[in-house]
């Protein structure tokens, strides 16, 4: 079995998570989350929000980005990337 058919999408769709791994540890540290609870908010609004922007510019229209079909508002099938 390749890694490749395991773990799915490009090699940078797969860089942030270590990178949320070293922040979510960093604010548990500074207990961001009890002492300063807005900006911890807003620091997780914003890393969703990039880690969105990041799959949707770097991933090709009609490309397979999840390992079963996405089902469409109509019943047909997509492929996960499709606006």
């Amino acid at each position: 079995m390749q890694l490749r058919n395991v773990f799915l999408g490009k090699p940078i769709h797969w860089l942030p998570w270590p990178l949320i791994g070293v922040l979510f540890v960093w604010m548990d540290v500074v207990h961001l989350h009890v002492t300063r609870f807005n900006t911890f908010a807003f620091v997780l609004l914003g890393l969703s929000a990039g880690v969105v922007a990041l799959f949707l510019l770097t991933a090709r229209r009609g490309e397979l980005v999840t390992r079963e079909p996405i089902p469409e508002q109509d019943g047909a099938q997509g492929t996960g990337s499709e606006d």
